[in-house]
């Protein structure tokens, strides 16, 4: 989104929360700070983290349930994606133990993707494996879920099963960008798990291409797979390049 576009929406967001609790209205004041949290994620999680509590409180006294489970959620991605583990996988565990009283399906599969990812992230390869599971049980159509049934069973050894969840992909989806981006990184995989040289082309188009696909988040994995694919062959020096590439991201995605 345009950075302009997105700073005037935000200042509307603020004018609008303002009229609120000019008129004490605790039902439009947590819509509000729902979509500027959501606004402020854009371009600042960190951002985002100051409107939390009052979101919360306010939904809780209007009752908008749906918007709350909803709200938590969203919370929960946020303190993942900077680094937040416990707390975020806290609110994933109190949602899955309510799951009975979501009523959107969607919700839950999305509850399961997302643990997925964040155990997969911190390499709790076997959770992670067991919620992605889960959430392709429940009906999920997300294609970056097939990154986490390929590269944890990869990493648990599984070379089979990551190489079926490979080819499941593969018969699934068809092309588009978000598609073969992944489906560069599934190249790579299936030359690691043959156990043969990665090519430095793809590797070097990919890495071009992940400011093109944050939402993704790949390079919480590609990173250290590189790193010690080129740790395995004594590729000192590009092993070396990737781990900057990693700390240099890691300051990015905490912002």
């Amino acid at each position: 989104m345009d950075k302009k576009v997105l700073k005037t929406q935000i200042q509307a967001l603020h004018t609008a929360l303002s009229y609120c609790n000019s008129i004490n209205s605790q039902n439009l004041k947590g819509l509000i700070l729902y979509h500027l949290i959501l606004k402020q994620k854009t371009s600042s999680n960190m951002n985002a983290l100051q409107y939390f509590e009052e979101c919360e409180r306010s939904l809780e006294k209007t009752g908008a349930y749906r918007r709350l489970i909803h709200y938590k959620l969203n919370k929960a991605n946020t303190y993942s994606t900077i680094g937040l583990y416990p707390l975020a996988e806290n609110i994933y565990k109190n949602l899955e133990n309510i799951q009975s009283q979501i009523e959107e399906k969607r919700i839950i599969i999305k509850l399961y993707e997302c643990s997925s990812w964040c155990s997969l992230i911190q390499e709790k390869y076997e959770i992670a494996l067991f919620q992605a599971k889960k959430a392709k049980k429940a009906g999920s159509k997300f294609p970056d879920i097939y990154i986490t049934l390929a590269y944890a069973n990869y990493k648990l050894g599984n070379l089979e099963e990551a190489r079926q969840a490979i080819l499941e992909f593969r018969a699934l989806f068809s092309s588009s960008p978000r598609i073969d981006f992944i489906q560069q990184f599934f190249v790579l995989l299936e030359k690691r798990i043959e156990n043969k040289l990665l090519p430095a082309l793809l590797i070097e188009r990919l890495l071009n291409q992940l400011p093109d696909f944050r939402d993704v988040e790949l390079e919480m994995i590609l990173y250290p797979f590189l790193t010690a694919y080129y740790q395995s062959i004594e590729d000192y020096k590009n092993a070396s390049m990737i781990q900057a590439c990693w700390i240099q991201y890691l300051q990015f995605s905490q912002t």
